[in-house]
């Protein structure tokens, strides 16, 4: 007998809201995961559009893919959680660090706007994540340099799997250091020019609900054998710490703000205190010749409630 980690409960809400959300949004495809970032137990996992196993010669061969460990994608804005971690933890900033936003940056002949287009004036670096400001992150991830930059995304996860007990995980694809220009740099910081899976970024925002350590994910939590007695049981795995808890605490704030007074605050619920950040990616040509105009991949990443996570929530919506 297996038993998973799975919450037949919360699989069940997840599935519906991923219903609705292919309805309502008429998307190309969704993806839902919601861990617990204290074990690293997956407790719902689900993608649309689905297929019938009992016929699944019936379905195009794209649908049986499981897109939670298997597709990969830049991740846009949520990314910029993991570079303003790396960012506090080699004080290169500070949140009441005070940034001037003229709305746009060049960076090696590469134009870098906002997602409105405009200027946010004098700004905190506090108000640089909660509006999630791409000049900001730029300018911040060229102070980091791009040895920084990818050590902190290795640190948290991000280019190779994350060893879940499910077959065809990818790894990403992470840019070398060496080979970085500036742009590439600045594109990173806000979160393009990368791609990740949705488990490596819910497992890299559940060791930010974590105090700053990684945990391996897993979504078997027992076999037993015929008799009852016990095959293999799983036990929380601590991959590494990532940034200090002194650092960890002062992100969290920082993406708390996110969801209680920034770009958010779609995800806040009454009562609660939750932290998180949104994404809006574009998306990639099929032929990786730039982005596509008007397509987008968006996405929320986040936990609750903050002084004690129980639940880190990863939802992505394709188109």
């Amino acid at each position: 007998n297996i038993q998973l980690t799975i919450n037949a409960q919360y699989q069940f809400i997840v599935e519906k809201a991923l219903d609705k959300a292919m309805i309502d949004h008429g998307a190309e495809s969704v993806t839902a995961i919601v861990m617990n970032p204290q074990n690293g137990d997956v407790l719902a996992m689900a993608s649309r559009p689905s297929y019938d196993p009992n016929n699944f010669h019936k379905y195009d061969p794209n649908v049986w893919k499981n897109r939670a460990v298997s597709d990969i994608y830049e991740p846009g804005s949520t990314f910029k959680a993991v570079v303003a971690g790396a960012a506090l933890q080699e004080k290169a900033v500070t949140p009441n660090q005070v940034f001037v936003d003229p709305g746009y940056v060049m960076v090696s002949g590469r134009r870098i706007q906002n997602w409105s287009g405009t200027s946010f004036g004098t700004v905190t670096f506090t108000d640089v994540v909660k509006q999630s400001l791409n000049t900001g992150f730029a300018q911040v991830g060229l102070r980091l340099g791009a040895e920084n930059l990818t050590k902190y995304a290795k640190l948290f996860g991000f280019g190779e799997p994350t060893g879940i007990d499910l077959p065809a995980e990818e790894g990403g694809i992470l840019f070398k250091a060496e080979d970085m220009r500036d742009s590439d740099i600045a594109t990173m910081s806000i979160g393009q020019s990368i791609a990740v899976t949705p488990l490596q970024l819910v497992t890299a925002m559940s060791a930010i609900a974590n105090d700053g350590v990684l945990l391996k994910p897993y979504i078997v939590k027992s076999i037993r054998n015929a008799d009852g007695s016990v095959y293999d049981q799983r036990e929380p795995t601590e991959v590494r710490r990532t940034i200090d808890s002194a650092t960890d605490k002062t992100l969290v704030g920082l993406l708390e703000q996110v969801v209680a007074s920034g770009g958010g605050s779609k995800a806040a619920v009454k009562g609660y205190r939750i932290a998180g950040k949104t994404g809006t990616a574009q998306k990639i040509r099929d032929d990786g010749s730039g982005y596509m105009d008007g397509h987008y991949i968006a996405s929320f990443c986040g936990f609750a409630p903050v002084e004690d996570p129980q639940l880190a929530v990863l939802v992505m919506i394709d188109d």
